[in-house]
């Protein structure tokens, strides 16, 4: 930095000094700029850069009726989530009354389990003498209670992450 003075003055402390002199600091260098450049910023592709009247759009193709594939009657069987909070109420009712078939995981959105509680029940509890359908029973009975009780975690909400009403 270096010191100028606009004008020189001579000063003489005699006389009444109205005026002082300004003193301005000037950079040694030019001031970088306040914005940079879109070049540095933006890297182009090599080779000529296209215009936007260059680009003409490709037309569409129209397909005429012998073209259309043919439809495929296609069942999706994926599970959608529901638009509404499930029932606390009807999920822990359900699976005190019903937990071995397993209704109250259908109802809650946990489909695979909930038709694996069923299997079990049935199949397993002809095999078992009852024994496995006991088994499933006390385990619908266990989360039924669970999910009229707990207000938070994993047996307070639905399969899609949705927090039970109720």
């Amino acid at each position: 930095m270096t010191d100028t003075i606009d004008r020189p003055v001579v000063l003489d402390l005699d006389d009444d000094v109205r005026e002082r002199p300004v003193v301005t600091r000037r950079p040694m260098h030019a001031p970088a700029p306040a914005y940079q450049p879109l070049s540095a910023t933006v890297r182009y592709p090599p080779g000529p850069v296209p215009d936007l009247e260059d680009a003409v759009p490709e037309p569409t193709p129209v397909r005429t009726p012998r073209q259309w594939p043919r439809l495929r009657l296609r069942v999706d069987l994926r599970i959608r989530p529901s638009a509404w909070p499930r029932s606390r109420v009807a999920a822990g009712l359900l699976g005190i009354f019903l937990g071995a078939f397993g209704l109250h995981r259908m109802y809650l959105g946990y489909w695979r389990r909930g038709l694996t509680m069923l299997a079990i029940t049935v199949v397993g509890g002809f095999f078992t003498l009852g024994l496995a359908a006991l088994a499933m029973g006390l385990w619908g009975f266990t989360e039924g209670l669970l999910v009229l009780s707990v207000r938070r975690g994993r047996y307070a909400r639905d399969a899609y992450g949705k927090l039970l009403r109720g």
